[in-house]
């Protein structure tokens, strides 16, 4: 029990931030629990850290989640070209966390998944794309919409 307190809020925030839903990110955590007590023992390398290996496995339950409910991803084409860097923009210097946690689950769930993914989780490209089965490309594309798309939610608070 021990165990569980220390690590339910880390694995709550995980799941929430991609599925932006409190039931649902509540019982990703439990499974992801779940999964982390029936594999500490033989998953687990005690090289790496404990908190990340969790989270993987917490992200990734999450992500399970989402494919389940089948949601409507707003993906480019795959024709498209990319779209440019935006210029750093100073629209969240002013901003609490918790105004930018509020325009987060406003965003699409691709969107926010691609954000969260890549901004709070630590993924590359590489393995965004890889655990969407997307080209990272997309991904990429995706990344640059949803901060464009944040920003305009920010914005227009």
């Amino acid at each position: 029990m021990a165990f569980y307190d220390d690590y339910a809020k880390m694995l709550y925030a995980t799941c929430f931030r991609i599925l932006g839903n409190r039931e649902e990110a509540e019982e990703a955590m439990q499974d992801s629990f779940l999964k982390i007590f029936e594999s500490i023992g033989t998953q687990y390398v005690e090289n790496g850290t404990l908190e990340a290996w969790m989270r993987r496995i917490a992200s990734h339950t999450a992500i399970d989640y989402l494919r389940r409910s089948k949601p409507e991803w707003d993906f480019l084409s795959e024709d498209l070209p990319d779209e440019p860097e935006a210029d750093v923009d100073e629209t969240f210097l002013d901003r609490s966390v918790d105004e930018i946690k509020a325009a987060m689950n406003r965003l699409a769930e691709g969107y926010r998944v691609v954000l969260s993914l890549y901004l709070f989780e630590g993924y590359d490209m590489e393995e965004i794309a890889s655990i969407l089965k997307i080209r990272p490309a997309s991904v990429r594309s995706q990344y640059l919409r949803a901060k464009r798309k944040l920003l305009e939610i920010i914005s227009n608070k």
